[in-house]
């Protein structure tokens, strides 16, 4: 199994498991909107995409974007997408990938990395606490579909 940053060259091998994971979260398959997404997000440099791959291709993905901070006057790290196959789960390979994302946090300068996840979420939420991750009692966080 190796993890790697994805390149914009190669945004077709993820593509697959980008819609599951959209489908699994119950939206609609589309494999063309996937890939402009993916791809103008890698073009754009808007996101960075860490992907492992056994032999058989990609069996997991987690995304990143960065968000500005008024507050902290600085970058923050938002982990956005993290998702395995059913085929990988189990094997740790979600824990790989989050160190991977904490590195590349560290190594670029963000002083903090967010995630946001259902409180369902039961098998993440305890990966997230294992890994230091805390959790946001202090704050209220709102949605409004536009």
């Amino acid at each position: 199994m190796n993890i790697s940053i994805l390149n914009v060259e190669d945004v077709n091998k993820i593509v697959p498991i980008f819609d599951e994971y959209r489908v699994y979260f119950d939206q609609q398959s589309n494999v063309d909107a996937a890939y402009n997404f993916l791809y103008n997000n890698l073009s754009n440099n808007d996101a960075v995409i860490f992907v492992a791959e056994d032999d058989e291709g990609v069996i997991g993905f987690l995304q990143l974007y960065s968000m500005l901070s008024s507050m902290k006057m600085s970058e923050m790290l938002i982990i956005n997408d993290l998702y395995l196959t059913d085929a990988a789960r189990g094997k740790h390979i979600g824990e790989q990938l989050m160190h991977q994302a904490f590195k590349y946090g560290k190594d670029s300068g963000y002083e903090t990395i967010y995630l946001e996840t259902e409180k369902s979420n039961i098998g993440g939420n305890r990966l997230y606490t294992k890994l230091g991750m805390q959790v946001d009692d202090e704050h209220n966080y709102y949605s409004k579909e536009l």
